[in-house]
């Protein structure tokens, strides 16, 4: 094995400009493969509505935990989102891109705040976090006038809402990024052995070798993206 590291740092050292341009090729290929499969199945809708349903049950858990409240539903919560988001379209809302989805649950949660009892569910778990004190007084509606009370409870609860739904549009889309950053170093791996196996034999295969290559690859696909990205737009498509 350290005869192989030697020899791949060799190889690499002594043909650095043909070994970047490789690795660049490769990370491209790899992005443009994902690009692909993202544009031929519904992959986004199947993360992002895996994601929000687990985000949705971890809510309703600590809702259920901290209004006592053991009849918040997720599903129900989730159903009355994508109503007054996506008029029940389920795909329509999931395949959005995340910021775009926030924003769709945030135009939703206004309307909640606005009729809170028509709505006890995504309410509940979408200020799971919220004072309890708070969510109770919301839900029982204002007086006429309403009190500073009430007042003061809305706007905690409105800005813990809003406070979650950023949560939510974060770790969403750092694990999705992720995923794609994975999946592309996986097949740079692949494209790399199979350029090292099969190729004029610049650098030897090896599995040192060809993790290096991968993880480089890997980390350089993005760039390749951003540069279909830009002659895209310089297209105009």
């Amino acid at each position: 094995m350290d005869l192989g590291i030697s020899k791949f740092l060799a190889d690499a050292a002594s043909h650095l400009s043909a070994y970047v341009i490789a690795l660049s090729i490769i990370g491209g290929v790899s992005m443009a493969l994902l690009q692909t499969l993202k544009d031929l199945l519904p992959t986004r809708q199947w993360f992002q509505s895996y994601y929000l349903k687990k985000w949705m049950e971890e809510g309703a858990a600590e809702a259920r935990k901290n209004l006592d409240n053991p009849s918040v539903s997720a599903s129900k919560a989730e159903q009355d989102l994508l109503t007054m988001a996506v008029d029940g379209d389920a795909a329509a809302l999931y395949d959005l891109q995340i910021e775009q989805l926030c924003g769709q649950y945030t135009a939703a949660i206004q309307m909640v705040l606005e009729f809170p009892s028509a709505h006890v569910d995504l309410l509940a778990v979408t200020a799971s976090q919220a004072n309890s004190a708070d969510i109770n007084l919301v839900l029982a509606g204002p007086t006429v006038p309403p009190t500073q009370a009430f007042l003061d409870a809305r706007n905690r609860v409105t800005h813990q809402c809003q406070r979650a739904i950023d949560a939510l549009q974060i770790t969403a889309g750092f694990r999705w990024k992720w995923m794609l950053q994975i999946a592309s170093i996986v097949l740079s791996g692949v494209l790399a052995w199979v350029a090292m196996a099969y190729g004029p034999g610049t650098i030897a295969a090896n599995p040192f070798s060809i993790v290096v290559s991968a993880i480089l690859a890997g980390f350089l696909a993005p760039v390749g993206k951003d540069l279909l990205a830009v002659l895209q737009r310089a297209r105009g498509q």
